[in-house]
C-alpha cells in the first residue's frame, strides 16, 4: 500500500490507470476487427462497404467522451491509412476519424441514451470523416461519388443501431466484471 493523499491509500493496481487495463487492448482489438472485415469486403467486391471503423469509434466516444473518441479515432485512422490500397494522403483518414471520434464523444451521455440515439451520432460523425476528402476531391476536379457516399451512410447509420450498442455493452460488461 502507498499513500497518495491525506487519508487516502491506494493498492497497485487500482485507481484510474487500473481503469484503463483492459479497456483501450479491446478496443484495439475491435478497430482491428473491423478493418479486417472492411478490408474482406472490398476484396469481394463490395465497393462501398460500410464503415465499420466508425462504428468501433463512436460506441467508445459515447461511452468514454471526446478524448477516448478522438484517440481511438486517431488509431483507426492509422491503422486504414496503412492499410492496401493507400489513395489518400497518409494521415488524413487519422485526422478525419479524430475528428469524427470527437464529434461524436460531444454527444456523450452519463446516463445512457435512447434506442435510436446512435443512429444520428453516427450519421454525423460518417459526415464528418467525408467531409474533408470530399472537399479535397471537389478542389482538384476529380469526380464524387455521391451514390456511392449516400449508400455508406445509409448502410452506417443502419448499422450503427446494433453494433454500437453490442459495443457499449461489451464496454459495460469489462466495467463491471472490474477488467476495464
Amino acid at each position: 500500500m502507498s499513500r497518495v493523499g491525506p487519508g487516502v491509500s491506494s493498492r497497485v493496481g487500482s485507481g484510474a490507470g487500473a481503469l484503463l487495463r483492459l479497456r483501450w487492448p479491446v478496443r484495439v482489438l475491435a478497430v482491428l476487427l473491423a478493418l479486417t472485415l472492411v478490408l474482406a469486403l472490398a476484396a469481394r467486391g463490395v465497393l462501398a462497404p460500410p464503415d465499420l471503423v466508425l462504428l468501433v469509434v463512436v460506441a467508445a466516444a459515447l461511452v468514454s467522451g471526446s478524448r477516448a473518441g478522438a484517440g481511438l479515432g486517431l488509431v483507426g485512422g492509422w491503422l486504414l491509412d496503412l492499410a492496401p490500397p493507400g489513395g489518400e494522403p497518409l494521415g488524413l483518414t487519422a485526422l478525419t476519424l479524430g475528428a469524427a471520434g470527437w464529434v461524436a464523444g460531444t454527444a456523450h451521455r452519463r446516463a445512457g441514451h435512447p434506442w435510436w440515439w446512435p443512429v444520428p451520432v453516427v450519421a454525423l460523425a460518417f459526415l464528418t470523416s467525408r467531409l474533408v476528402p470530399v472537399l479535397l476531391d471537389l478542389a482538384v476536379g476529380r469526380p464524387v461519388a455521391w451514390g456511392s457516399l449516400t449508400w455508406q451512410l445509409v448502410a452506417t447509420a443502419t448499422l450503427g443501431l446494433v453494433v454500437v450498442p453490442l459495443l457499449e455493452r461489451l464496454d459495460a460488461a469489462l466495467v463491471r466484471r472490474r477488467w476495464a
